[in-house]
């Protein structure tokens, strides 16, 4: 039930190709990423804050890509950034966009290939990638579990800084805040682990092997 497949034959791949000035952009419109917006993004994970431009100006020849592609700065996937926008945006000229054929690939089961295949594997073109696919609703179930691991450590700064603010709240309480927030930093750090832990079992077959037993039995 698993099968192989080129990435070409599961994923458009668009590069970007537009270079604006600054006259380009706008208040409202779609989101304009480059190389140094990518960065940004990954850091905040802010759309809002990135530059926009109109998409619907006949002058302009954007790359406008739909929401869940998967951004690359490098063709390169053991040295490229790796970002899965959260809504359509127009992609620049050094930004390669990954889009999944959803009816093959759940575009989260394919971002977190990706990671994991960059953790892992050697240096690799992402046009000769290969990889191995189970049926869509198994992709589901393991891209529900690495979400859910992946969504706790991007909001790790900001629940640590909730609990490191509690003693504006509470008198005679720094004591165990001081405690509570270092067994967060810990907890975190264990999180980091299974996270990469959990993309071993799925990419490697031991989550695949698991789900099919449980059906069988």
């Amino acid at each position: 039930m698993v099968k192989q497949f080129f990435l070409e034959e599961i994923a458009k791949v668009q590069i970007g190709h537009l270079i604006v000035n600054d006259q380009c952009f706008t208040r409202e419109g779609t989101p304009f990423i480059t190389k140094a917006t990518l960065l940004k993004l990954l850091v905040d994970d802010d759309a809002s804050q990135v530059p926009k431009i109109d998409h619907t100006v006949d002058s302009l020849n954007l790359s406008l890509v739909p929401a869940k592609s998967i951004l690359l700065n490098k063709l390169n996937l053991k040295e490229t950034i790796i970002y899965q926008c959260k809504k359509a945006v127009c992609i620049g000229h050094d930004i390669i966009a990954i889009i999944p054929n959803e009816s093959i690939v759940v575009s989260d089961y394919l971002f977190h290939f990706f990671k994991w295949y960059q953790i892992n594997k050697e240096r690799r073109h992402i046009l000769r990638l290969i990889i191995e696919l189970p049926p869509l609703d198994i992709q589901h179930r393991a891209a529900q579990l690495l979400n859910a691991i992946q969504h706790l450590l991007m909001n790790k700064d900001s629940l640590v800084t909730a609990v490191e603010k509690l003693p504006q709240y509470f008198d005679n309480v720094s004591k165990q805040v001081n405690q509570h927030s270092k067994n967060l930093h810990h907890s975190f750090e264990q999180l980091q682990y299974l996270y990469a832990d959990m993309l071993h079992k799925v990419y490697n077959g031991d989550f695949l092997n698991d789900s099919f037993q449980r059906l069988s039995n």
